[in-house]
């Protein structure tokens, strides 16, 4: 009999999310910076929440959490990278920290900025062939410090077992 309620409780809505967690959802502002095509694709395909995922990133010394959105659908993504933004909110609003180029992976970099966390992302060029991504946070928003393309072949175009590591 308590097998049999516990199961039952876990299958209640929120019961294995906790109850005090909350859905984010993508900024409406996001909309405005998107290119016209883009735009028009995500609004004629069922909206914001259908073309991106959103979730928290902690990025802030203050503790404090980020919100990731990344493209999921055909109108954000092309061949594997998805577009994504990084917003924080302040008060009723959110501010764009960082609009950001195409990319499979998005995490938390070690080192930081005034008071941000770098970000660092990973683009799929080819099956041999990364584009690894370092944002730093500048006070006010985030800017490109590196970028390295990391590849499985050298300056002949003959395989490595090692990687080679070669600016953007």
């Amino acid at each position: 009999m308590i097998l049999i309620t516990c199961l039952l409780i876990s299958l209640l809505p929120g019961a294995s999310q906790g109850q005090g967690r909350r859905h984010l959802s993508a900024p409406t502002a996001l909309l405005e910076i998107l290119d016209k095509e883009d735009r028009n694709c995500v609004v004629t395909g069922g909206g914001l929440s259908k073309a991106v995922e959103v979730q928290s990133i902690q990025l802030a010394a203050d503790r404090t959490s980020q919100i990731l959105v990344r493209g999921s659908g055909l109108c954000l993504c092309g061949a594997q990278n998805c577009l994504f933004w990084i917003y924080r909110k302040t008060g009723n609003r959110y501010e764009l920290l960082l609009s950001g180029t195409g990319s499979r992976k998005v995490r938390a970099g070690h080192k930081s900025a005034h008071g941000y966390r770098e970000v660092i992302t990973e683009s799929h060029a080819s099956a041999n062939e990364t584009i690894l991504r370092t944002y730093r946070f500048d006070g006010s928003q985030y800017q490109p410090e590196r970028c390295v393309n990391r590849a499985y072949y050298d300056d002949n175009g003959n395989y490595t077992k090692k990687p080679t590591y070669r600016p953007c």
